[in-house]
């Protein structure tokens, strides 16, 4: 499977001491073992971007993207692209600029293709944890389900159809899948288009989704699986730490064997 792999240029290794000056005092972060995580990024768009410039910032040690779309015109006001990337494919682009936006030591892999066809022909390999940032259930259900199956970590992100709220669940070995947290969007087939977007709420549900990766990584603490949030209050913002189900049609034993 063809990729496009960049590197990132680190400053001196003498330096990174006070280059983690300021994250290091976070609680239960660990420069050392970001650099030891292997994480896949699934879908190279507005949250995708935004996720893995947080992710090459903060040190992570190897990062491989998929996706098999093009860069448009009307991504620029929120994803990571310039206008010399349209027509050009997401993934290789988005590897490319992060290399330049890293400063500790990061590998970079571009995948043009979709998860669901890297699966089909067995090349995905294994990771610490997956970021699933796609706007559409039936990649997000494929996801989920590959994760049950290898029991890797894996963080779903989303937005609405209106572009106000955003949720985040985490999926993790022996504990609710993403079908107990959100059983509607198991049987949904659709591939929406021409959705709302705008930076801030994807900057804010990007957030969440790399402290979320955090707390699989290292010692961050976390006490929910799914975080939804509305913008514009209309709803409160809630935090839930939904239970295993026994009868999710995604995780029960028998249904998944």
């Amino acid at each position: 499977m063809n990729a496009m792999v960049f590197n990132t240029e680190p400053i001196s290794k003498k330096k990174w001491a006070k280059l983690n000056f300021s994250q290091e005092k976070v609680k239960g972060f660990d420069l050392e073992k970001n650099q030891n995580s292997k994480v896949l990024l699934v879908g190279a768009g507005a949250i995708g971007s935004n996720v893995g410039l947080a992710l090459v910032r903060k040190g992570i040690g190897v990062l491989e993207i998929f996706d098999d779309d093009d860069v448009e015109l009307r991504n620029l006001t929120r994803q990571l692209f310039t206008k010399n990337d349209v027509g050009k494919n997401k993934a290789v682009c988005l590897a490319n600029t992060l290399s330049t936006q890293g400063f500790f030591n990061t590998s970079i892999a571009g995948y043009p293709y979709r998860f669901q066809e890297i699966l089909e022909i067995g090349a995905i390999e294994d990771y610490d944890a997956i970021i699933c940032g796609v706007d559409n259930n039936p990649t997000r259900v494929s996801v989920a389900k590959y994760c049950l199956g290898k029991k890797i970590p894996l963080i779903m992100s989303g937005v609405s159809r209106d572009g106000i709220q955003m949720y985040v669940a985490v999926q993790e070995t022996e504990k609710a899948c993403f079908g107990c947290i959100m059983p509607y969007a198991i049987n949904d087939r659709r591939y929406p288009c021409d959705l709302p977007g705008i930076i801030d709420v994807i900057q804010v549900v990007s957030g969440f989704a790399v402290f979320a990766l955090d707390t699989i990584l290292m010692q961050r603490y976390r006490e929910w699986n799914i975080k939804s949030i509305f913008l514009d209050g209309s709803v409160p913002d809630s935090t839930l730490l939904i239970p295993k189900k026994a009868n999710c049609e995604l995780c029960n034993e028998k249904i998944f064997k």
